[in-house]
């Protein structure tokens, strides 16, 4: 099997990470040149929804965004963030997330966990009900990055908004703050899960969110998309002469096909397609990524940028490879990254 990209993978021993793990999100610091990773995971024992990898959020740090060094937090297993000991709580279950930006002094943690609370679907695959697929928005936030406290949300459970009865969860949010206001855009799929919608919702305060219009494509949608956006990462744009906001997301079509695929936009809301291709597919037949592919995080350092993704080798199977890989390529055409190689 080739490992080609893979640069994390599933730990060993008695950790929230030995199982499953995810949703890399990357910072750079130009100024200590020191790299800091978060991710969401699970282990073998973790009693949560089983089509997702979500459970625990644990940290890495790195000197070269390659090889990096698990931090043992002061939660559950060396977690970060593990789920929250109120039952009352949204994210009682298992946490996952999709953002965490810098505030004033502060990281902000844009995450999203489910409760004890079944959730009806009407996908075969999944069943009637799920418990812990109903899925909603929450914040937290850090000095260190390492030890965090949660902020609760206007709703009861705690999170920050609730979702309509025709969706299936509110999740996956990303965050940009435009210089007035909150933008965010989070993923709620049918219930039959025959489109992911992207919701938009803005706040003048991070805690208080209005809803907006959704994801407004101001070229039309192309053919690798039309089955819409499981998850996105929003960041101001680093390619020259570009709009000023880039979103570099996964996208599927109408047969669930996944690739990765990037757009932008001058205000946030309405986005024109980058090209009229995707910029990253799934791997080779024989790949640890040959099933799937996920948009976690891109990050510019210098001219050369890095490219976070969730690689999948099945969907379902028990013990298929999962991990986080890397692609880079020079500041400029996205559809030239290349997986990187480790060997």
């Amino acid at each position: 099997m080739s490992e080609l990209g893979l640069i994390f993978k599933a730990s060993e021993g008695k950790r929230c990470d030995s199982y499953r793990l995810g949703g890399a999100i990357v910072d750079y610091d130009a100024i200590t040149s020191k790299w800091r990773m978060w991710y969401y995971c699970r282990d073998r024992g973790f009693d949560g929804p089983p089509t997702l990898g979500t459970g625990y959020i644990a940290h890495a740090i790195s000197d070269d965004g390659v090889s990096w060094t698990r931090v043992e937090g002061k939660e559950a297993l060396g977690s970060v963030l593990a789920p929250n000991p109120d039952k009352s709580a949204f994210d009682s279950v298992h946490v996952g997330l999709t953002d965490i930006t810098r505030g004033a002094g502060e990281w902000l943690m844009w995450y999203f966990g489910g409760d004890t609370r079944p959730q009806k679907t009407e996908a075969p695959f999944l069943g009637d009900a799920v418990v812990g697929l109903g899925m909603r928005p929450g914040l937290a936030r850090s000095k260190d990055g390492v030890e965090w406290e949660r902020v609760p949300g206007p709703r009861i459970s705690g999170a920050l908004f609730d979702y309509p009865d025709e969706d299936m969860y509110a999740a996956w949010p990303n965050v940009i703050f435009d210089g007035r206001r909150y933008i965010m855009q989070y993923t709620s799929p049918t219930l039959d899960l025959s489109y992911f919608h992207t919701h938009t919702a803005v706040s003048d305060d991070g805690l208080n969110w209005t809803r907006s219009d959704d994801l407004f494509w101001a070229d039309g949608g192309r053919p690798y998309d039309e089955g819409g956006i499981v998850t996105r990462q929003i960041l101001l744009n680093p390619i020259p002469d570009g709009r000023r906001f880039l979103m570099v997301y996964t996208a599927t079509d109408k047969y669930h096909g996944r690739s990765v695929a990037a757009a932008e936009s001058d205000d946030g809301l309405a986005w024109y397609h980058l090209y009229d291709e995707p910029i990253f597919n799934v791997g080779e037949t024989d790949a640890w990524d040959a099933y799937g592919v996920a948009a976690n995080r891109l990050v510019a350092v210098g001219d050369k940028l890095y490219f976070y993704y969730y690689g999948f080798q099945s969907l379902g199977a028990d013990d298929a490879m999962r991990g986080i890989g890397l692609a880079t390529c020079q500041v400029g055409d996205l559809r030239r990254l290349q997986r990187y190689d480790t060997r």
